[in-house]
């Protein structure tokens, strides 16, 4: 009797020596759920990790822009339509469990390039002395110009092809340098018709907004007036009415048309130009060509108001000296295209 009552207090006492390390852990149980949005191009998905008892994640997302992750509760980003797998591995020291979803993205906006049948609008350039502005307006990648020069416009493209809808445009660019060359930035551009803010953005990096424009072609006086959504309000015009251009302006101006568009798509700077690589001047083209392109020389002018706004805007932009300006009715068709640069 009194070995059995060793053996028990023994047996008792082993039990009671064992460390907390020794205990059984609770078997993990691997779930998650997610969110998604579409911003420009891309679906960006946020993952939830629900999972219980567990210390390790493994996660697996193949052709997303990262294909795996080792964090509990990952962010990733797709850049293309499709179906995909996303799987979690989840594990503690003894036990390891497994789920995976199939995710299917198919609202990302696929840019269709438009082709331009007709149009017809107002262009002016003008030099600005507002620094402050300017500065503020370049981004990072570029540097600031040794003039400060400014190419703005009203277009009204009322024919396209593709079945597009026509719409309206306003716009600024500014003169930036990138490695050494002069380009045109666009900086504002309100537009009427949201397929194609939705075009211009994800297309052609365009920083398109949704705007009330208006543009009367009343020959000799060409008006346009744009209100954008915080309430600035553009108003130019062209009266082309006994209107002599001087050789020196006229140059200038054909100098700059010939200048490229660059803007920042996603991160990567692209050259923004008409399809067919012509690199003539519209105002050569419009020479040569008089059945096909109409254009006059007249005398501009524009005013800007930027009451409505608190903050910088790139209407701020008022000219210090008017180069010159002109009508323009186009109706050789053409598209538009975003090369890496």
């Amino acid at each position: 009797m009194n070995n059995f009552k060793l053996l028990i207090v023994a047996l008792i006492a082993l039990l009671t020596s064992c460390s907390k390390d020794d205990e059984i852990k609770p078997l993990v149980s691997a779930d998650f759920e997610y969110e998604w949005i579409v911003e420009e191009n891309q679906a960006i998905v946020s993952l939830v990790n629900s999972s219980e008892n567990a210390t390790d994640y493994e996660w697996s997302f193949p052709n997303a822009t990262h294909e795996n992750s080792t964090e509990e509760n990952p962010t990733i980003t797709y850049t293309e339509n499709g179906t995909y797998t996303i799987s979690l591995v989840a594990s503690n020291a003894t036990s390891t469990d497994t789920k995976s979803v199939e995710l299917t993205i198919d609202t990302l906006f696929e840019h269709v390039p438009y082709r331009y049948l007709e149009n017809d609008g107002i262009f002016m350039y003008y030099e600005t002395d507002n620094v402050e502005v300017y500065q503020s307006l370049i981004p990072d990648e570029f540097e600031m110009p040794s003039r400060m020069l400014v190419f703005a416009f009203f277009n009204d493209f009322y024919k396209l092809d593709y079945g597009a809808t026509p719409y309206k445009e306003n716009a600024i660019s500014i003169l930036v340098e990138y490695q050494g060359e002069e380009f045109f930035h666009v900086v504002y551009m309100p537009v009427t018709d949201e397929h194609s803010m939705w075009a211009g953005i994800f297309g052609l990096g365009l920083p398109k907004t949704l705007g009330q424009i208006s543009f009367t072609n009343d020959n000799p006086v060409y008006f346009g007036d744009a209100i954008n959504p915080l309430g600035g309000r553009m108003d130019m015009s062209i009266n082309t009415e006994n209107f002599s251009i001087e050789n020196d302006a006229k140059q200038e101006m054909i100098n700059l048309s010939l200048l490229s568009n660059i803007q920042i798509r996603n991160g990567n700077i692209i050259q923004v130009g008409k399809s067919g690589g012509n690199e003539n001047s519209v105002i050569n083209i419009a020479e040569q060509f008089p059945n096909l392109v109409t254009l006059k020389f007249g005398e501009a002018s524009i005013s800007n108001n930027t009451d409505a706004i608190s903050n910088i805007h790139p209407l701020d932009l008022t000219p210090s000296k008017i180069i010159g300006g002109y009508y323009l009715k186009n109706t050789i068709p053409f598209g538009l295209t975003g090369d890496a640069y």
